[in-house]
């Protein structure tokens, strides 16, 4: 079987028939959708599920793991709780909201059903050789109750070769017996080539009260977002392929800044139009290389030497527009620039991310743009004492620059 270019998503712990990466509308045929399921009396449900969806969709049930051989399935009441680990007690005393439904999952749902012996597969024999199930993975999203880190050991080799990114669940305490936990598999992924980027939701449990006396719970496991660096894509045709889908991929999460990074790695590269994500990108880097690419000032360049005593012992940041002598030094070109970056219509590269669904990035992007050029823009007119009429609102804005520049 082949991609024919399309963009692989690997989905380890189908059980619902769903995965976690976005489901953009205009996207939706470049996309083939791979399910792994290690309970085989779900593998019905899985294609039931699946059946409307526009993707391709591949179904295989397997129990994913670090080694080709044999394992235990422990079988919970509450399905979700399926892993190759056994439950570690914390949940007798915590119960869990899950499926949607304000019931409670604590000690009755933990409660094993059935050990199971299965076979275990690794992720690189499946998609290895000619006769593999699926092509391998762009794409490798985990939600296997504590067996996610093995899983990653099983998938050594699409890590190095084919994955652009990963949403992993991970685990901040030990939920199963012996299991690994978000810092063993942030560091196997950082030594893969893979930044953490964020987590996209955190899930909660918490002890059991009556209705009406029950707030926030205790976070113990989350989904982490990784994707590729940059800089650990070959550069070579098969990585021009890769570069356009991380591209894709960290537009999709709104890391824009990687995707630029992406953009400026494809100048002058012939990309193909096949598929809508290629043309996608394609446009994006258009508008990029069109873009007059205005900078912040740098911190390092705006306090000169003399000043650093000055800056270390300010009282506030009103003070600051005096000490950054640096900002004195942009011409009247620079600040008409500014001024055009803060206007309040869209960007062609914003209109272009909402008219393929990213709206949300876009808006990201719409208002860091107009909130960075004019605070920088009254940090300049303050600095050379150019808006006397707007001081306080200028020292504000400046401050407020300067916060966001050094992190305060």
């Amino acid at each position: 079987m082949t991609a024919n270019s399309k963009i692989v998503l690997h989905h380890v712990g189908g059980r619902w028939g769903n995965h976690p990466f976005p489901r953009l509308p205009a996207f939706a045929g470049d996309f083939v959708e791979v399910l792994y399921e290690a309970d085989t009396d779900a593998i019905a449900a899985i294609h039931e599920a699946g059946k409307d969806h526009p993707s391709e969709l591949v179904v295989i049930p397997a129990c994913l793991a670090d080694s080709d051989g044999e394992g235990l399935l422990h079988i919970y009441l509450n399905p979700g709780l399926t892993s190759l680990h056994e439950l570690n007690r914390m949940l007798d005393r915590r119960y869990q909201n899950t499926f949607g439904v304000d019931f409670d999952f604590g000690d009755d749902g933990a409660r094993l059903l059935q050990k199971r012996k299965v076979a275990t597969r690794r992720v690189d024999s499946l998609v290895a050789g000619p006769e593999a199930p699926c092509p391998p993975p762009d794409f490798l999203s985990l939600d296997v109750q504590s067996g996610e880190y093995e899983v990653l050991l099983g998938a050594r080799d699409a890590l190095d070769h084919s994955i652009c990114g990963l949403i992993v669940e991970v685990e901040f305490g030990e939920m199963y017996v012996g299991q690994r936990r978000f810092q063993d598999v942030y560091d196997l992924l950082d030594g893969a080539g893979f930044d953490f980027v964020r987590f996209l939701a955190i899930g909660e449990t918490s002890v059991q009260a009556p209705l009406g006396f029950r707030g926030a719970g205790y976070q113990d496991f989350a989904d982490a977002l990784f994707l590729r660096r940059c800089d650990r894509v070959p550069r070579d045709d098969s990585g021009n392929e890769m570069l356009t889908k991380l591209c894709f991929f960290a537009l999709t999460f709104g890391v824009v800044e990687l995707a630029v990074q992406c953009i400026a790695a494809l100048h002058g590269a012939t990309l193909p139009q096949a598929r809508v994500y290629q043309r996608f990108v394609a446009a994006c880097r258009d508008v990029y290389e069109r873009d007059a690419k205005l900078l912040p000032p740098l911190f390092s360049a705006i306090l000169p030497p003399h000043r650093v005593a000055d800056y270390s012992a300010a009282a506030s940041s009103e003070q600051w527009p005096g000490i950054f002598e640096g900002l004195r030094g942009f011409d009247a070109a620079y600040l008409r620039e500014l001024k055009r970056y803060d206007r309040r219509a869209d960007s062609e590269f914003e209109a272009l991310l909402r008219r393929h669904g990213l709206a949300d990035v876009a808006s990201d992007v719409k208002r860091k743009r107009r909130s960075q050029a004019r605070n920088i823009r009254w940090a300049i007119l303050e600095s050379q004492g150019r808006a006397p009429r707007w001081r306080a609102m200028a020292r504000r804005r400046a401050g407020a620059l300067l916060r966001t520049v050094l992190g305060k």
